[in-house]
């Protein structure tokens, strides 16, 4: 007897030849849940790219035309197969009413609705094809903007999508990089126009990864932070390193991440006392990285009173 938990429906839509395959494939592939599963991948297109080389506990079916895509079908699915995952690779063209508007097998329940772009198509499409598009991302939790490049306009991405579906998350990749951590100024915890940007402790791991992303944001401002000073023994005179402890992944994983800063004081500084710091950011060369940087240019420090916690070393 089957257990009382219906059969996931995940369906995962976009125009042709943005990525669906590429998506669903290395999803199955990568994720070692997947082996215990009996999983229906149901094309309703057949791009470029194949669903080969995949487990034999996943069976791919294609149906080319919108009027085969029936209840009558999904039912002999089920009675086939008996999935316990179901993936629709829908064709956004066919309309969105079209899928849901057809009933489910009562064994199975929808999960999730992602939508793929391909950003070097996008705005082509969606300035043509505006009304389609909103369509597929209206009921998308999350939308996967593929094949961008660092240089794009994401701004432009962004409104064009959350204008369409504002509660989609979205989410940025490309073939080098895997996942990109895009940071827009509207999206910053803090004001990156002040004459002085006051970075929160909670907010210090984003501005950690936006100092390395976007130089032009951050060079010739002032900014102020907390942290905890280090004094390797390859830094120049008057050179520290300021940081925090951060959760790089899990709670087991934790690092020292700062950046090297340049202080007349900086030998009379403890590493057992958590400090203000406000400094000039300039990205130059420095010997500390090995390549060029974000160096701060201390302009005063202020110890944090009762935070004098010594900080784990390795």
């Amino acid at each position: 007897m089957r257990e009382e938990r219906k059969t996931p429906v995940f369906v995962i839509n976009g125009f042709l030849e943005s990525g669906k395959t590429t998506f669903i494939r290395d999803a199955i592939v990568r994720d070692p849940e997947m082996e215990a599963e009996q999983v229906v991948i149901l094309c309703c297109e057949e791009g470029e790219v194949e669903m080969d080389s995949l487990p034999d506990n996943v069976h791919v079916l294609v149906v080319e035309e919108k009027e085969d895509f029936t209840s009558d079908l999904l039912a002999e699915i089920e009675k086939k197969y008996h999935p316990t995952y179901m993936i629709i690779e829908y064709n956004g063209v066919w309309g969105m009413k079209t899928l849901y508007d057809t009933e489910i097998p009562n064994t199975w329940r929808y999960s999730a609705q992602f939508t793929i772009i391909n950003a070097e198509t996008f705005e082509m499409y969606f300035e043509n094809m505006k009304g389609v598009f909103a369509d597929m991302l209206r009921m998308s939790a999350r939308v996967f903007m593929n094949r961008c490049n660092r240089g794009d306009n994401f701004k432009y991405f962004k409104d064009s999508i959350k204008s369409c579906c504002p509660h989609a998350e979205i989410i940025y990749m490309n073939d080098e990089e895997g996942f990109l951590d895009i940071m827009l100024e509207e999206d910053l915890p803090y004001d990156i126009h002040a004459d002085v940007i006051a970075v929160e402790r909670e907010d210090y791991m984003t501005w950690y990864i936006d100092m390395q992303d976007e130089p032009d944001r951050y060079e010739g401002k002032v900014v102020e932070f907390e942290a905890q000073a280090a004094h390797p023994d390859y830094f120049r005179e008057d050179f520290f390193l300021a940081g925090n402890m951060v959760m790089t992944c899990c709670e087991d994983d934790m690092q020292f991440l700062g950046f090297v800063c340049q202080y007349d004081k900086a030998p009379l500084l403890k590493e057992d006392r958590r400090m203000k710091v406000r400094a000039k950011v300039h990205y130059e060369f420095a010997p500390e990285y090995e390549m060029e940087g974000p160096v701060l240019y201390v302009e005063k420090t202020t110890t944090v009173q009762g935070s004098d916690k010594k900080r784990k070393k390795k």
